[in-house]
């Protein structure tokens, strides 16, 4: 299992809370300690963790399940850039179609640039979403102003 694997399966046990971070920390060496140290409860999937991870890795300043004004809560945050990372399972009913498209008029009437990735985005095409990305945050697009 890769790092970044190890780390989003950990952040799936916390988040459903099968273990507490005590508990996985008293059995880990220093090095699983330090990757323990890298894994966020919060994160509600394996592509938003791997997403986190991978941006984080390279520098970015991630926000992790913020709740936006006028939009609810959003899976990721580089600043004014909003990522969510959608599954099959939750995206592909009419009214979670509806709502998502709902919630990205809301986010870009209020000033947020949204980007949506799929499992296959983050873990067949993460150099092209990477780009996508970075294609904002590059010009500084996505820092916040008053």
């Amino acid at each position: 299992m890769t790092e970044e694997h190890w780390i989003a399966a950990c952040d799936s046990t916390l988040q459903s809370r099968l273990a507490h971070r005590s508990d996985i920390a008293a059995e880990l060496g220093p090095h699983g300690r330090d990757l323990l140290a890298r894994c966020d409860g919060r994160s509600q999937s394996g592509t938003e963790s791997l997403v986190r991870v991978r941006l984080r890795a390279l520098g970015f300043e991630v926000v992790v399940q913020p709740q936006i004004e006028g939009v609810g809560w959003v899976d990721l945050r580089v600043g004014k850039l909003l990522i969510e990372c959608d599954s099959k399972a939750h995206h592909t009913s009419l009214e979670n179609y509806r709502n998502d498209r709902r919630r990205d008029r809301s986010a870009l009437v209020r000033g947020w640039m949204k980007m949506r990735f799929t499992y296959d985005d983050v873990v067949y095409g993460w150099d092209e979403s990477l780009d996508s990305i970075r294609a904002i945050t590059r010009p500084r697009r996505h820092r916040m102003r008053d």
